[in-house]
């Protein structure tokens, strides 16, 4: 690197005597998980496949993991390592002086942040599951601290890594280091649901600035930064596309943790990208679950998208082979099928050139009520655009619903676009039920779908509310209520009354008892509400401990403890319209 630091690379080759290749390569920090002594040494059986298609491929351990010198700092080294490692790439006698990078999470950072400074020798990327901003879904949501990723994620992978390094470099023998490295996980996994998350304040959290060097010091460094500011711009993908001049395959998932940053990451580059080619080029591809893995409940089969896509993208842009990629389709992902009862369900493959379809439509669903819709058994529905007549309101009916939101008592998270260690927490699509027994969580349900429904493309909702607090969250869940009563998360997000406007901007606290205006992105879908099925959206204040509590208090939501009850009312009445927008594509069927 520029600073001299070696990074350790292994080099995979067809045979020693091929000539010059196109190079392939993934930037990683995960080349040995904890508490393995031993991680890859040359033995990577998918890069030796990638090697005997006629590929030079590198697989690096990223600064200050496994057998890399340095010491980490995450997000911000990338830049300038990926950059030096591209170029010093480029003139190895083995490479033909174009080089692709590949593979996901991290190690989509670790191609995004090179890829906006603009290296001259890059020539393609196939970031997956990776995100576009590492504020605003990474580290936050809408400005709320994400807890258990950045709990989770750096007790499994960063900071036990730097406690075995911090062993090793004591001179500690492997096998004491890898039994010490086994106790520390053991704990952390049993403290991290009873303690970790509980710790107030969020900042009185220690584990990860302990050590010498700390197991994971910038941790705090995401913590200290609520706000989008200077230190988040300098990262942030998404004012840089122009500066991208390659194709990028964008692979994301359904359930997915970063699925909002894929989906932003492909249509951008689609409109912004640097140079023809990249724009043209750029594809996305959308399966399931992610991150989320296997630990929803539902079972959605096989993926249907194409598994050689990846080494024909890297074929016609590292190699030049005029296999026709580029005309093919742009876009290709799994809809989600869901079961009428039952969790079997199933997928198909779906094509276009953009995302979301260009025959989709917006289809609104209004929240109405008669003052208490609290729970799934309360009187809350969701009211199809048209299907009241000229906006007259049901007999009976309230203009507001009203719950009370404890930080010491959330709502506990049940499923849901996550990571990470879903065997504690899991993940995807899981069943509502106990969670709408709540009288914190307002349900509202629609009619029964007198026809199968494609929703594919971002879903958002309109919240008009009150609060008795000066600062607040709510909460947004789309729910699928199957036949058999079962309710299963689609998908779902948190927004911050002070962040109310958009992450990026200032923050404003709001005046007690003053209604407001919450626009709540929740995502991307692509999946089918069946025929019989029911559309429900719950609303609440908190989803613990996917995301941090708002303490209710107008102080800092990091540095302080103390708590507040606050008094939330949602408003649905003429003047402050509160409704949930779903994107439906007519045309899709399910086979």
């Amino acid at each position: 690197m520029r600073d001299g630091v070696l990074l350790t690379t292994e080099v995979y080759l067809p045979s020693p005597d091929q000539g010059r290749l196109p190079v392939i390569m993934q930037r990683t920090p995960y080349n040995r998980f904890p508490p393995a002594v031993q991680g890859s040494n040359c033995d990577n059986t998918l890069l030796m496949s990638y090697a005997l298609k006629g590929f030079a491929v590198l697989n690096q351990d990223v600064r200050g993991r496994y057998r890399s010198q340095g010491v980490m700092n995450a997000l911000v080294q990338e830049a300038n390592d990926g950059y030096d490692a591209i170029e010093w790439a480029a003139v190895q006698p083995w490479s033909n002086g174009k080089v692709g990078t590949f593979s996901g999470s991290y190690v989509g950072v670790t191609q995004w942040q090179p890829a906006i400074r603009t290296p001259p020798h890059l020539a393609a990327i196939a970031p997956s599951v990776t995100a576009s901003d590492y504020h605003d879904h990474w580290t936050y949501v809408n400005s709320v601290f994400d807890l258990w990723f950045g709990q989770s994620w750096m007790m499994l992978t960063f900071g036990s890594e730097q406690y075995m390094r911090n062993l090793e470099a004591a001179g500690v023998p492997a096998a004491q280091v890898q039994q010490q490295t086994t106790d520390f996980i053991a704990q952390s996994r049993s403290d991290i649901l009873t303690n970790w998350v509980w710790q107030l304040p969020l900042t009185s959290f220690k584990v990860f600035g302990s050590g010498t060097p700390a197991l994971a010091p910038y941790y705090y460094d995401w913590l200290a930064h609520p706000s989008y500011d200077e230190f988040w711009a300098a990262l942030d993908v998404e004012l840089r596309y122009p500066n991208v001049k390659v194709p990028a395959l964008n692979s994301g998932a359904w359930y997915d943790i970063f699925q909002v940053g894929t989906v932003r990451n492909f249509n951008q580059m689609r409109f912004q990208g640097g140079t023809a080619e990249a724009r043209e080029g750029t594809k996305l591809v959308m399966t399931c679950c992610g991150h989320a893995g296997t630990s929803g409940a539902i079972d959605w089969g096989p993926s249907r998208t194409d598994p050689n896509l990846m080494l024909r993208f890297f074929d016609r842009y590292l190699r030049g082979t005029q296999n026709g990629i580029e005309r093919e389709p742009a876009v290709q992902m799994d809809v989600l099928v869901p079961p009428d009862t039952g969790t079997e369900g199933t997928s198909f493959l779906l094509t276009a050139n953009e995302f979301p379809l260009a025959d989709t439509q917006l289809m609104r669903f209004d929240l109405s009520s008669g003052g208490h819709a609290n729970t799934r058994l309360g009187d809350g529905v969701l009211v199809a655009r048209g299907q009241l007549d000229r906006g007259a309101k049901r007999s009976g009916a309230s203009a507001t619903d009203n719950f009370a939101y404890d930080p010491l008592n959330p709502v506990p998270t049940s499923g849901g676009n996550m990571c990470c260690v879903p065997d504690l927490l899991p993940a995807g699509a899981h069943n509502q039920a106990d969670i709408e027994l709540r009288d914190d969580v307002l349900v509202y349900t629609g009619a029964p779908l007198d026809r199968d429904m494609a929703v594919i493309g971002p879903v958002t909702v309109k919240l008009w509310a009150k609060s008795s607090a000066r600062d607040t969250d709510f909460t947004a869940k789309l729910v699928d209520v199957h036949l058999d009563g079962s309710a299963y998360n689609v998908l779902d997000r948190i927004v911050r009354a002070r962040y109310r406007q958009g992450s990026k901007l200032p923050p404003s606290l709001i005046q007690p008892g003053r209604a407001y205006e919450y626009n709540i992105d929740l995502g991307v879908s692509g999946t089918m509400f069946r025929k019989g099925h029911r559309i429900r959206l719950e609303i609440s204040s908190s989803n613990f401990p996917h995301y941090a509590r708002n303490l209710n208090t107008g102080g800092s939501n990091e540095q302080d403890a103390q708590t507040e009850v606050a008094q939330q009312t949602v408003l649905h009445d003429q003047e402050h319209a509160s409704y949930l927008v779903l994107p439906v594509v007519p045309g899709v069927k399910a086979p």
